[in-house]
């Protein structure tokens, strides 16, 4: 790629600005703005085959009319992102920083449109970028806002690799993710991804760690929604599985004063709502035993949550499984068979899979299991694994 002048240079960067700036009057959303910054045959910049060269990280081929690339909402992200990396230097500046924060925000606020696996690699490519630009000199307020945009990036790729079943990558991507909020002092960062960690725990079988987490990231949760949120999603259920049935319960009570008192629901991957809520009030009785209780939450929760869904396939899983503690085995099988029917497998979450995996064996531990049963069953045995992520980016360690 020839060398751009510093005159050219401004030049992208007011064009880009004002097809910014026309879309926010306009009330268009990231992607939005992103395919028509794309859409201008890159602002005049001329590529040989490729987005950036390897020095930015991964590169992306341009399809020859380009059309496709504007189509695609999810990769425009990333490749505005690089686009004004371009204009700014290899170091980016003030407006790269700008699209790397409205990439943090459209990820999590779409995380249920695309495939985990999809959206994974492009928070990889985008982290990547990120992870480059911390190598190049910058000032300590510049960097350290980088490093909290890689954290959030890192919280999500922990996510997202739980979500596709993987417990080691889950671990060390929150793990950067909590260590990045920590010495950049964003609490809710901080918060949400030892939350998360317990999550990851719990699912794995070690309620104890889950528990210990939990109460390490109600350290950070800073308002009545935060609170509710890591009471909910992890002290609640780690309690529930230990047998504290006291604790339990009164967790299940606090975490519904801290919603009542934040009083609004909050979006994304990173918000909590009511529906999520309900799901975690719902998994908690049902292991408490008070399955009227968790056919009521969970009900609570479909009531909310958009059919195929990964929060709708999770409440529906747990409604199946109060039924079938309450010996309802045609509701239960039935309600399972549709998150099937409805959620492709490359799209089912870690989480959805195991609840699937556990009504499995609640259905089993019938002396005979009837022939719906088994036929459940033995889909569940043919259901394929997740495929891994098709592209890695290094940790953001580095100072």
């Amino acid at each position: 790629m020839s060398r751009i002048s510093r005159a050219r240079r401004a030049e992208f960067q007011h064009r880009a600005a004002q097809i910014r700036q026309r879309g926010q009057r306009a009330d268009w959303d990231v992607a939005t703005i992103a395919q028509e910054i794309a859409c201008q045959r890159r602002l005049g910049i001329k590529l040989s085959g490729s987005i950036a060269d390897a020095e930015y990280g991964h590169s992306t081929q341009l399809p020859d009319s380009g059309a496709a690339m504007a189509d695609n909402a999810l990769t425009a992200v990333a490749d505005s992102v690089q686009l004004q990396r371009e204009i700014e230097g290899p170091g980016g500046g003030p407006a790269t920083r700008e699209h790397i924060q409205r990439a943090v925000d459209y990820y999590a606020l779409n995380y249920d449109r695309y495939t985990p696996s999809t959206l994974a690699t492009e928070i990889h490519r985008c982290r990547t970028m990120v992870v480059d630009m911390l190598a190049r000199n910058q000032l300590e307020r510049d960097r350290t806002e980088l490093r909290r945009m890689a954290g959030w990036l890192s919280a999500l790729l922990g996510d997202l690799a739980f979500t596709l079943s993987d417990y080691a990558g889950a671990h060390i991507h929150l793990s950067t993710g909590a260590r990045l909020g920590i010495a950049v002092g964003e609490k809710r960062l901080a918060g949400w991804s030892l939350g998360a960690q317990s999550m990851v725990a719990f699912f794995g079988d070690h309620p104890v760690e889950a528990l210990d987490l939990a109460r390490h990231a109600g350290e950070y949760a800073d308002s009545a929604l935060r609170r509710a949120q890591i009471t909910a999603w992890c002290e609640l259920r780690a309690l529930a599985n230990l047998g504290y049935r006291d604790d339990a319960r009164r967790a299940a009570s606090l975490a519904q004063r801290h919603m009542d008192t934040a009083g609004r629901d909050e979006p994304g991957r990173f918000g909590f709502d009511r529906a999520e809520l309900n799901q975690h009030l719902a998994e908690a009785f049902l292991r408490l035993g008070d399955t009227s209780a968790a056919r009521v939450h969970a009900d609570r929760s479909l009531g909310l949550k958009r059919p195929g869904s990964g929060g709708w396939a999770a409440a529906t899983v747990i409604l199946a499984r109060a039924h079938a503690a309450e010996r309802n085995t045609a509701d239960s099988v039935a309600l399972a068979n549709s998150v099937l029917d409805t959620v492709p497998p490359a799209s089912l979450r870690e989480t959805t899979r195991r609840r699937l995996r556990a009504l499995d064996a609640d259905l089993f531990s019938e002396r005979r299991p009837g022939p719906t049963s088994r036929d459940l069953h033995d889909r569940l045995q043919t259901l394929p694994a997740h495929l891994p992520t098709q592209r890695n980016s290094p940790e953001p360690n580095g100072q």
